[in-house]
């Protein structure tokens, strides 16, 4: 714990912030934000909080600093800065060698930093202790200390906007109160988007050794994939190759720019897939037919989405007969499973009405009183029966039509392997073969199909997999 007599000190040091290093309060040192650098990582480097180093520095938001500026931070004898980070987070394709090697660091002094006995295996999100420095002892719970603790068994969460503290721990398996302890938060309510978070006790998945030649990057987003979300891989090539491959026991397709040398393959993860390690298996095939493999390890958490219970209108339990269900549902999975090589879609999904969300994907699902056997397989939208349906991305339509469960639908293709659907409308605007743009009015609004009332339910298709379509509408896959 800072004193209070030190923390006067720094509160009236904010004045001299333009004045020259030299005219620093003795026990206080200046730090010059660098490019790329952020308040997180700034107060791992001193062993502090990010609310204590705001604090002493009057920023009111610890996600808006700038390049340049110039804090002020504690010293002491038990506070040494490094000219050296004090943790590296593992990115894919990275080995402890290459890593050693970039901090001028042996292999063994590294491996023996972070208690490593096979320097042959890394692990993606790792954070390996590279300064070696001890746990600061004046701070009571600091990041940095927290985080050489747990670094055997720890990763990096980067905050996403809208995200809260409940709905990270609850992804990861844990509790509050077990990410606030690991990241020294006094108030769970205050994160922010941007901000890095350490994991505590999740054991990212092991990555294969180095990287064949011919790959000269690979780009894993987001490091762990989760139950019913999308990923996105990334390889960029030396020279042209075709890559094939298989996750989940499903074919993958890599979309290939830049004549061939940039590959990236979208995948979804089933719902229902059980928490683990699941291989990605990859060819890379050149021109001369030269195929070299690659095989990467992903680890897949749980979705934790909760359940509901739906009671349909009277005149629609037929519409839970498992044989109306299956074929409407192959005809879906044929449409929705082809890979198309052009990408319509850029930056995030717009949203598909200017209407309430009113159940989110995942759920399960019991109807009329029957088992949870089921899932909510999109987002719905509550909207009285006339109310615009918008196009979420451009693309092409493949289906606008009549179907039992879903009513009158609508199919959209943005290229790569992505799709969105749109059920239970009452007109439908468009025809197969319409090219459609973001926003535009592809229907209305109704409660055809199998419905409690009006709304409109929206799908989002990966590789033939129904995921969480809001994970589109946050971030961008391009």
């Amino acid at each position: 714990m800072i004193c209070r007599w030190l923390v006067g000190l720094l509160l009236a040091g904010l004045m001299l912030l333009p004045a020259a290093a030299q005219d620093t309060p003795p026990g206080v040192t200046i730090h010059v934000v660098q490019r790329g650098e952020n308040l997180f990582r700034i107060a791992l480097r001193y062993g502090l909080s990010v609310d204590e180093l705001a604090q002493l520095n009057g920023i009111a938001d610890p996600g808006n600093i700038q390049v340049g500026q110039r804090l002020l931070v504690p010293t002491g004898d038990s506070v040494e800065p490094t000219s050296q980070p004090l943790m590296h987070v593992v990115q894919p394709g990275e080995t402890l060698r290459s890593i050693a090697e970039m901090y001028n660091l042996s292999l063994d002094d590294l491996a023996a930093r972070n208690q490593i006995e096979d320097v042959n295996t890394v692990y993606v999100g790792q954070i390996l202790n590279i300064a070696g420095q001890p746990a600061p002892t004046a701070v009571a719970v600091a990041p940095a200390a927290a985080a050489e603790e747990l670094a055997p068994q720890s990763l990096i969460h980067v905050v996403q906007a809208g995200e809260t503290l409940f709905r990270i721990a609850t992804r990861y398996g844990l509790t509050v109160n077990d990410l606030a302890r690991a990241n020294s938060i006094s108030d769970p309510t205050l994160i922010y988007a941007g901000q890095q978070l350490i994991v505590p006790n999740v054991t990212p998945p092991p990555l294969a050794l180095d990287l064949p030649p011919i790959v000269t990057a690979l780009d894993i987003m987001p490091l762990l994939l989760v139950e019913g979300q999308s990923g996105r891989i990334r390889l960029t090539t030396a020279q042209p190759v075709q890559v094939t491959g298989t996750f989940l026991d499903r074919v993958v397709h890599a979309a290939a720019e830049q004549d061939g040398t940039r590959h990236t393959i979208l995948v979804g993860v089933p719902m229902f897939t059980a928490a683990g390690i699941y291989p990605l298996t990859l060819t890379l095939a050149d021109s001369s037919g030269q195929a070299t493999p690659l095989n990467i390890n992903v680890q897949v958490l749980v979705g934790n989405y909760g359940s509901e219970t739906i009671n349909l209108l009277a005149d629609r339990s037929g519409l839970l007969d498992p044989n109306v269900e299956n074929a409407e549902l192959q005809l879906l999975q044929n449409l929705m499973g082809v890979f198309t090589p052009t990408r319509q879609f850029s930056g995030p999904m717009g949203l598909p009405a200017a209407a309430a969300m009113t159940s989110w994907y995942g759920s399960k699902r019991s109807y009329n009183g029957g088992p949870f056997d089921r899932f909510h397989s999109g987002t719905d939208f509550a909207g009285a029966p006339g109310t615009p349906v918008l196009a979420a991305a451009p693309g092409y339509v493949v289906l606008a039509d009549t179907l039992n469960v879903r009513g009158n639908a609508t199919v959209i293709d943005h290229g790569w392997g992505v799709f969105t659907g749109y059920w239970h409308q009452t007109e439908i605007y468009v025809h197969v073969g319409d090219y459609v743009t973001t926003g535009q009015v592809i229907g209305t609004i109704g409660a055809t199909g199998r419905v409690t009332g009006a709304h409109l339910h929206w799908e989002l298709w990966v590789n033939g997999v129904p995921v969480d379509p809001m994970q589109w509408v946050r971030q961008s896959f391009d």
